[in-house]
């Protein structure tokens, strides 16, 4: 099956709790730009992180509030940091490895959080869809892309919910590796 890919740039997932301490208590996040996931949306506003004196500006913060706050980096990013972070589907701040420590600034405050993460290159699918193609959630397949740098990704995390859409989740690391645009397709193997 071919699918289509998105290049997932750094972003911000954030909390309600940690919304009021950098934004304001209650502020509501402005919707930006729909999302491919049903209900998800790019917001208006952006985070700052920072790791000792290294910063990285305006991370856009992805709607809506998470239960957890993460911020997702490519390893690029964390080289200029000095940091590795780990490959994670999400940062987890109670287990080891979760989530490096990172300050997370706003226009009203700051916050230390154990958040920062490269994401894990994932495909999001709906249960019909998982089904057609007989994969489980958090199976791990593979992704062919084609082209001049045709590149072959393993380890691609299946995750499934009803709200998602078919789309293979990529970050602009692993998208420039292999030349390619938003949009483009890749054929799926398990």
């Amino acid at each position: 099956m071919k699918v289509i890919i998105e290049i997932s740039a750094r972003h911000c997932h954030i909390s309600r709790q940690d919304l009021d301490l950098i934004y304001g208590p209650g502020y509501k996040l402005t919707p930006e730009k729909p999302l491919s996931q049903t209900g998800q949306f790019a917001a208006k506003e952006t985070v700052d992180v920072k790791i000792g004196d290294k910063m990285l500006k305006n991370l856009r913060i992805l709607g809506p509030e998470r239960k957890n706050t993460q911020a997702e980096i490519s390893l690029t990013e964390g080289y200029y940091l000095k940091v590795k972070p780990p490959i994670a589907e999400c940062a987890r701040p109670d287990k080891p490895g979760g989530g490096l420590l990172a300050e997370i600034i706003g226009p009203k405050g700051k916050i230390s959080r154990r958040a920062l993460i490269a994401a894990r290159r994932h495909f999001h699918l709906d249960p019909k869809t998982a089904k057609k193609l007989k994969l489980k959630n958090k199976q791990l397949i593979s992704l062919k892309t084609s082209g001049p740098r045709s590149a072959t990704f393993n380890n691609v995390l299946v995750r499934i919910d009803p709200s998602f859409s078919p789309r293979i989740h990529l970050d602009t690391d692993e998208a420039n590796a292999a030349g390619l645009k938003p949009g483009e397709k890749g054929e799926l193997s398990a």
